[in-house]
């Protein structure tokens, strides 16, 4: 179970924590929301969005025979709980089979969505979450790069400026991903929480310098109101798309010794006052 520890105040993910128990900014609720971001996200006139194909607060009807062969469907806040631990909780439906062999027909779609929005937040500690209302469900379009699903890119931000980059690879099936520097080296992670395996040593040669910077810079305009959060992009058509805000990164818990250091560094330090550290 997760508790504040004073002699560990000078840490990520009691940073993390302390943020759940003591913050009420709106904003984390309407970031968390992935409904109402797309409003905030549009307001800074930076990125792209998936085209929004439906949104309703039921999940009763889904209008399948109007949508296209490929969209994504999600609740505006997720439940964690949807499927089993043993279970992906992100789907890749084709021909009505789950990408673990499992049938998903529409009505067992449905049935999910439906209980989803039902369920308080599964994890309530997350204030800005667990307050999303109205619920409801989302189909957005689906994001295609060269017929592949896009790579995600995650940007950690602190005081609207870019920290470090997380780049996940594997999302759908096994989960692997490593952090790197705003300049591309990888960063070294002693007792790394998640697998490494299959990353790049760099990414400069897997986006080149002009696409690292403009990651960077679509990230930070877009998280430059609030203290901290990582959002989500993908790489699409020369462009990048903002999939979400995540504001209580895997729940508070704790990351590798690096990965706290530097965190919780550029969390409490302002950037007009880290040249000076």
């Amino acid at each position: 179970m997760l508790r504040l520890d004073k002699t560990k105040f000078e840490h990520y993910s009691q940073l993390q924590l302390n943020r759940c128990l003591n913050d009420r900014n709106p904003l984390l609720t309407t970031m968390e929301d992935k409904y109402a971001a797309r409003t905030a996200v549009e307001s800074k006139n930076i990125g792209n969005l998936p085209a929004l194909l439906q949104w309703s607060t039921s999940a009763s009807y889904i209008p399948w025979k109007k949508l296209p062969e490929q969209c994504v469907i999600k609740t505006n806040p997720h439940s964690f709980r949807l499927f089993s631990r043993a279970d992906n909780r992100h789907k890749v439906i084709r021909n009505r089979r789950g990408q673990n062999g499992r049938f998903w027909p529409r009505w067992r779609i449905e049935r999910a969505l439906k209980w989803c929005l039902t369920q308080g937040f599964p994890t309530q500690l997350e204030w800005g979450t667990a307050s999303i209302q109205p619920r409801g469900v989302m189909v957005e379009e689906s994001l295609v790069e060269n017929g592949q699903l896009p790579v995600d890119w995650k940007v950690h931000v602190f005081h609207g400026k870019a920290g470090f980059i997380q780049h996940d690879i594997g999302g759908m099936t096994t989960h692997t991903h490593s952090i790197y520097a705003i300049e591309g080296q990888k960063i070294t992670q002693s007792n790394p929480q998640c697998s490494e395996k299959g990353t790049p040593d760099e990414i400069i040669s897997v986006l080149g310098e002009e696409r690292v910077h403009s990651l960077v810079e679509t990230a930070e305009k877009l998280t430059e109101d609030i203290d901290y959060s990582r959002v989500d992009l993908f790489r699409v058509n020369g462009e990048w798309a903002i999939d979400e805000y995540i504001n209580y990164h895997n729940s508070c818990h704790p990351q590798c010794d690096e990965w706290e250091a530097l965190a919780v560094k550029l969390w409490l330090i302002k950037p007009e006052r880290r040249d000076v550290q």
